[in-house]
């Protein structure tokens, strides 16, 4: 980040601050923390995560400050002012970890992870933390926990239900960084990057025609009069990177540091009960903006997962691709 992008992320998290609803102007609270979607959304589940945090943090005598819909800057705004110590929890997705992280591009790889469970096992195994931590701690970065959005992904488009890969092979599909676009390249589809904030236009238009997701994505964002059909493939953990500032976490005396331990605790617990409770919710949802299910026959299924793991060392180092398939093997049930 240049030095005036970097000014002005302070800028404005001086400024979230001193506006905030949560106290008095310019009032000083112990905990800064972001996210990108909503507050107070019972279909977001980073919200659901640092509500709890911020309760248990509230609980224990810490006072919290949270900032939603991206108030504080962009992913690698916030990102940097985590590292800098000037925001002390942050929401990241994946894309922005993997600047920093070989590591963090595992739990990403669609097809490489069976189900939530396998995911919860691969991000808790001490090889895979150690390694992340190390990659991490230059940046000055924590990785705190993984906040589940629902139900594994799969992929949404405008108008063609997908019932075999040539009604895939026909679209444009909307990707967020490179990965995406590799994996897109791997289906056999065409890729275009449009920003989160421009999908809706960019489906309305044909500019995209669809866009992998976890089920409430289009419910949480009000797609439903752009989006038609839901393949259900299953095919990775949708979630986003729950990060703590490696240089506030020095500061805190052992009490706060164990209070902080406790909050993420609260965080994952409220998190993984709203996520893994919810598959009836989240068709239900779907249902009600009128998006079909499409429940992909085992064959069809099984094509895409083929063709995506094999631009598996297209899409990381393939030393690293090594230790991911191991360790996924690792903590397979």
């Amino acid at each position: 980040m240049s030095r005036g992008r970097t000014r002005r992320a302070v800028l404005a998290a001086g400024g979230a601050l001193a506006v905030t609803a949560c106290g008095a102007p310019g009032h000083r609270r112990d905990v800064l923390a972001a996210l990108a979607g909503a507050a107070n959304s019972p279909v977001n589940g980073v919200w659901i995560w640092m509500d709890a945090f911020a309760r248990t943090l509230d609980a224990a005598g810490l006072s919290v400050e949270i900032s939603a819909n991206s108030a504080l800057g962009s992913e690698p705004d916030r990102t940097e002012m985590t590292g800098l110590g000037l925001l002390h929890a942050n929401d990241a997705g994946i894309t922005e970890l993997v600047a920093y992280s070989d590591a963090y591009r595992a739990p990403g790889l669609p097809f490489l992870l069976d189900d939530i469970g396998h995911f919860e096992r691969f991000i808790a195994a001490p090889a895979f933390r150690t390694w992340l931590a190390s990659e991490l701690d230059p940046a000055g970065l924590v990785f705190a926990d993984a906040a589940l959005l629902g139900g594994m992904s799969g992929l949404f488009t405008a108008r063609t239900p997908i019932h075999e890969i040539a009604d895939v092979e026909r679209l444009r599909l909307r990707a967020m960084g490179r990965l995406d676009l590799l994996m897109i390249e791997a289906l056999g589809a065409s890729g275009v990057q449009v920003a989160w904030e421009e999908v809706p236009q960019a489906l309305q238009t044909g500019i995209a025609q669809g866009y992998f997701n976890p089920p409430l994505a289009p419910v949480l964002f009000g797609h439903g009069s752009q989006i038609g059909y839901f393949l259900d493939l299953n095919m990775s953990a949708a979630h986003r990177a729950v990060m703590l500032s490696a240089r506030w976490l020095e500061t805190l005396t052992p009490e706060r540091r164990a209070a902080v331990d406790r909050a993420v605790a609260a965080g994952h617990r409220a998190n993984r009960d709203w996520a893994l409770n919810g598959r009836e919710r989240e068709m239900a949802a779907l249902a009600e903006i009128d998006i079909e299910v499409i429940e992909p026959d085992p064959a069809l299924r099984r094509i895409f997962a083929e063709r995506v793991r094999a631009a598996y060392p297209r899409m990381a180092p393939p030393e690293a691709v090594e230790r991911f398939v191991e360790l996924a093997r690792e903590t397979r049930a």
